[in-house]
């Protein structure tokens, strides 16, 4: 069986991008409002955060009254649909495919939900085949993306004439939360908005790229309460431990390791790495550790 091959990459962002100092400025100022006062704290952590700036979907005003839920979800709704589909007429454009060629589109996210759905939607708006197959991923976090891309490969293998198309997009800064507590200000200090997208086709397709190999998947089931996202009455709440560089540094090689061992390749034998900056220490720990 032919691997399939990465077509396409795009990725996008919104018009709207703060340095850290301002969106630390406008965060002590709300906090210090509401009586929530941890300043020197507070400071400190975004200065150590490794982020120079972030994109966003809303202004700041956005958040001078108290929002609930349900109007994050509906912003997101108003905010994610364009950004989306500027993302993907781009990806395409660049390849000369049209979204009518798409056999299979997957749609990830956990920053906002609806039904009609950005599947549906997005297929709408870009006259997409009334055919197409859709999967939309919900709640898988950071990582999202990768069971899409997996998903993708596995419609490809299928059917190696196909198109797959996959898009992730999150508008984490909809869901800022004002409270003080250590956690809560680490993740308020490293998300963004942005999106991207991945087409996939068969090794056959008259388009050329990287061939997709192979995949790896480990999950510690003991170390589940070190990270969460969890639905409130007034957004999405990040909590992120601060052991988690930790966890993954333990096993980043042995899990690397069995993915390169399958195609006869040590750990030293990769010269570069793409890694989810879920922070600096992230990066940090894990570039020791494979180098």
């Amino acid at each position: 069986m032919s691997n399939p091959r990465l077509l396409a990459l795009q990725t996008g962002l919104p018009a709207r991008c703060y340095p850290q100092e301002t969106i630390t400025d406008f965060y002590i100022d709300l906090l210090r409002k509401q009586g929530k006062p941890r300043e020197q704290a507070i400071r400190k952590i975004m200065a150590h955060s490794g982020v120079a700036s972030r994109y966003s979907v809303v202004e700041p005003q956005f958040f001078e009254t108290v929002k609930t839920t349900q109007q994050r979800n509906e912003r997101y709704m108003l905010e994610a649909l364009p950004l989306a589909e500027e993302v993907i007429r781009s990806g395409l454009e660049r390849v000369g495919v049209a979204p009518q060629q798409i056999d299979s589109l997957i749609i990830v996210s956990c920053t906002g939900f609806n039904v009609p759905g950005l599947d549906l939607l997005l297929a709408r708006a870009l006259g997409m085949s009334t055919s197409l197959s859709r999967t939309c991923i919900f709640g898988m976090g950071c990582y999202g993306a990768f069971p899409g891309i997996k998903r993708a490969l596995e419609s490809v293998q299928a059917d190696p004439n196909r198109l797959a198309l996959m898009l992730s997009i999150e508008l984490c800064t909809l869901h800022l939360q004002f409270d003080p507590s250590v956690e809560t200000v680490v993740s308020t200090s490293l998300f963004g908005d942005g999106a991207g997208m991945v087409l996939v086709g068969g090794a056959q397709s008259a388009l050329q790229g990287p061939t997709l190999l192979d995949s790896e998947t480990f999950c510690d089931y003991q170390t589940l309460d070190q990270m969460s996202f969890t639905v409130t009455d007034h957004g999405f709440r990040m909590y992120l431990s601060s052991y988690i560089p930790d966890v993954l540094a333990a096993n980043v090689v042995t899990f690397v390791s069995r993915l390169l061992s399958r195609h006869h390749l040590p750990v030293d034998a990769v010269k570069f790495w793409a890694i989810h900056p879920g922070s600096k220490r992230i990066v940090d720990y894990i570039q020791a550790e494979l180098t």
